[in-house]
């Protein structure tokens, strides 16, 4: 009878121990790069409706975004205001870029180049570099040329001396990825709130140099549609001063970024 009760209060005893808490298995290098290629081919066009919060040297504006996105290098922003008055327009396809500002009732066109879409977007990263971010996934080349080197909480990839992109993972989903040259953060963005398709619905990117901050919430999203080439195509507008892009001044970045 008493070893029966020196039985039943260890038992009791155990079970008031704490237990130990059980972490979640990091994910290995292989699996990491999985992931990588997986998202790297999984989202190839996005249609979604955007809250865009922008703080820029101590300025701080929002709008509303209609964007279209497709690899490789297509990109539709229609940007409107709290009164749903259109404020910018850009369409970008493989090397051509088109903008209409109808405050200036000014139509742009051009080379798609980074500091021209820089001049709209009033961020400095290139055509390529915009949509695989938009579309969850690193940029063209890195995954295929960079050298890769295990980090504790993600992958390195070296593209160049002093050239490299980090990403940190979060469980077996993509956190961020930070752009940087030697000890310089060209760029970073953070990807979170992920909705059941693995697709995130908040993006913030961080731009050290001009001082931008730059929150996009994603709503109707709608992964992989089939878009009409003509979509990533602006119709120039009756009266629009056509204005070359080479010939212009900076858009007023208060009014238009991305």
């Amino acid at each position: 009878m008493k070893r029966l009760v020196w039985m039943i209060v260890i038992v009791l005893l155990t079970a008031c121990q704490p237990r130990p808490v059980t972490r979640p298995l990091s994910v290995s290098t292989a699996q990491q790069l999985d992931v990588l290629r997986q998202l790297a081919y999984r989202q190839n066009s996005l249609s979604a409706l955007a809250e865009v919060k922008v703080t820029q040297q101590g300025k701080h504006w929002s709008t509303t975004q209609g964007l279209l996105v497709e690899r490789p290098l297509r990109l539709r922003v229609d940007a409107i205001n709290f009164f749903g008055q259109l404020l910018f327009q850009m369409a970008v396809s493989g090397p051509d870029l088109q903008a209409y500002v109808p405050s200036d009732n000014q139509y742009y066109s051009g080379m798609a180049t980074l500091d021209k879409v820089q001049r709209f977007t009033g961020l400095p990263l290139s055509v390529a570099d915009l949509v695989a971010s938009l579309l969850y996934s690193l940029p063209p080349g890195v995954l295929e040329s960079g050298e890769v080197v295990a980090q504790p909480q993600g992958l390195d990839f070296i593209v160049a001396p002093g050239v490299r992109y980090e990403v940190v993972f979060s469980g077996r989903l993509l956190h961020r990825v930070r752009y940087r040259i030697d000890d310089y953060i060209m760029y970073d963005i953070l990807y979170s709130q992920w909705g059941d398709d693995g697709f995130p619905r908040r993006l913030e990117l961080s731009v050290d140099s001009s001082l931008t901050q730059v929150v996009i919430q994603f709503e109707d999203v709608e992964i992989n549609p089939q878009i009409k080439a003509e979509k990533f195509h602006l119709t120039i507008p009756d009266h629009a001063e056509l204005m070359p892009l080479d010939e212009v001044e900076p858009v007023d970045e208060s009014s238009n970024n991305l």
